[in-house]
């Protein structure tokens, strides 16, 4: 990656979000030159943008920022502020983001509006409607998904200064490296924000590059992974996490000639994970394979360990492969394009890796803003990157004790005996974050019950699964059926079913002498029979 006191600093966002007024404050503090592309294109033509707008066209305006991007992507060491509708072009976007880290900044509209109705500096000829709330509204909404595929960061109810030392903060902040030592294959966990397009750098790829995704996170960060040579995008939904799908792969990694001194990049969460380090695993007898997870639980727990799998109709992870990649870049500012529900749902795994071994995990939850609403999440980047950082140093220890999963390692199973039932049961309409948390609580309830932990260990566990919205209740299952679910997971051990419970925060333990009563009894206690989950 480039020396960060030369890579140019690039802010976009809407009108009104504070790009200037935060740019001017983050080069006087750098001590370095601001370019506002607008003043820069009024002042090389003469006129005001309106009347750009007015003599010439948008479509000539549009071209004078394409040549400007072109000719700032070629300099360094600046901070550039764009007008809102420049980093929606692609081709501006490769041109600024090639050697530069770009921030879009965001407000809420009602923000934004009480903003430009006070700046009489600025004239905004694309407000000058009957009512600019609504075509701010509407603005929004139409260039959401451009502006989500860079990091963002919420100017709402923030002071310029205060706004300037969080990006700083971010900018300035190395990408944090743990190393991973695994008899198979010793590999690097990358964490950052904003590193995204640096993967052929930090890995140090030479050879061809296949990012396997699915069509969701393609719209969003397809462009956003620097120099690869192809992309293989899959539907989105757990039902692709078939043969079928790992077959259709194969055939296009054939069609363009792929060969064993490729690398594949996994870009995605959870399943594309799964499926792509399947695909690497057995492609050719397998090839180089980079994790890049973009969703909070994948970037956490599945990423690491290098277990891949394939469903059956008969149940999940039915097939599977150990395959370890050369390297996990984890960008947490993918995080913030996370539907709520999504972030929330891998809460559960962080929450799960503080109770089983690290207590100051759980605080740093308990007193962490992790408010997600809207596909923008209200925290700072530098503190979801540090609860990241700490989460998955839980299971690289782990994972190095017990690389090949004979003993500690299915500690991180704690809750997904559960869970695993509730998630199939429930025809897999609980997702499975949602479906661990409820295991938790259930596992907590079941060792109470067998006298091994207090009653109050339970109460605790909910309060901090409450504070990231997850559930705390089982929504009405059949009992038996969850039984029977229990009976053919992957996990039991001929007749016996396996649990992990806990004796206490930081510590559990296997257990595989429960009677049936026990366990029914736990589930029917925590199950709300009004279809409730908390």
């Amino acid at each position: 990656m480039q020396n960060k006191d030369k890579k140019n600093i690039v802010l976009t966002g809407f009108m009104g979000t504070g790009k200037t007024t935060v740019g001017k404050k983050i080069a006087a503090q750098l001590n370095r030159e601001f370019i506002d592309t607008d003043d820069l294109i009024q002042e090389r033509q003469g006129i005001s943008i309106s009347e750009i707008f007015r003599q010439h066209g948008e479509a000539a305006f549009r071209q004078m920022e394409s040549d400007i991007a072109k000719e700032l992507g070629k300099r360094e060491g600046l901070v550039i502020s764009t007008g809102g509708r420049l980093m929606l072009d692609p081709a501006n976007v490769e041109a600024l983001s090639r050697d530069g880290r770009v921030f879009c900044l965001i407000a809420t509209p009602q923000e934004i509006l009480s903003r430009i109705e006070s700046d009489n500096e600025h004239k905004r000829p694309l407000l000058e409607v009957p009512n600019p709330g609504e075509l701010v509204i509407e603005l929004l909404k139409e260039r959401q998904k451009g502006y989500h595929r860079f990091q963002k960061i919420v100017t709402n109810d923030k002071q310029p200064d205060e706004v300037a030392d969080d990006l700083l903060e971010i900018f300035q902040d190395d990408p944090k490296r743990f190393s991973i030592d695994h008899p198979a294959q010793p590999y690097e966990y990358v964490v950052g924000s904003g590193i995204l397009p640096f993967i052929r750098q930090l890995a140090g790829v030479t050879g061809t590059i296949v990012v396997i995704t699915d069509t969701a996170v393609q719209e969003l960060y397809g462009l956003s992974c620097g120099d690869v040579d192809h992309v293989i995008a899959i539907p989105v939904g757990n039902e692709r996490k078939t043969l079928a799908t790992v077959q259709t792969i194969y055939e296009q990694l054939i069609e363009i000639g792929f060969d064993r001194s490729g690398t594949i990049v996994a870009l995605g969460g959870s399943l594309v994970g799964d499926i792509a380090g399947f695909v690497a695993a057995t492609y050719m007898r397998g090839v180089n394979l980079i994790q890049c997870p973009t969703s909070l639980q994948a970037m956490a727990d599945t990423s690491i360990g290098g277990k891949t799998s394939i469903d059956l109709p008969q149940g999940k992870n039915l097939i599977g492969v150990f395959k370890q990649p050369s390297m996990v870049i984890a960008d947490v500012a993918t995080l913030q394009t996370l539907p709520a529900e999504a972030f929330s749902s891998g809460m559960a795994e962080v929450i799960k890796h503080g109770l089983i071994a690290d207590s100051d995990l759980l605080e740093k939850v308990e007193n962490g803003n992790w408010h997600h609403e809207a596909g923008t999440l209200f925290t700072s980047l530098f503190d979801v990157q540090a609860l990241v950082a700490q989460a998955i140093q839980v299971k690289i220890a782990i994972v190095q004790e017990d690389p090949f999963d004979h003993g500690r390692r299915f500690f991180l199973n704690f809750g997904h005996t559960f869970a695993h039932a509730i998630e199939q049961v429930s025809g897999y309409s609980i997702c499975h974050g949602k479906a661990v948390a409820m295991g938790m609580v259930a596992a907590a309830n079941l060792s109470a019950r067998l006298g091994h932990c207090s009653a109050d260990l339970q109460e605790s566990i909910e309060e901090k699964l409450k504070k990231v919205n997850l559930p705390i209740r089982i929504p009405y299952l059949s009992s038996q059926l969850l039984l029977k679910a229990m009976e053919n997971d992957k996990k039991r051990v001929g007749d016996i079913i396996r649990f992990v419970i806990p004796s206490r925060i930081g510590q559990v333990f296997v257990a595989d002498d429960v009677d049936q009563p026990a366990i029914l009894a736990t589930l029917q206690e925590i199950t709300d029979s009004n279809g409730q989950t908390e």
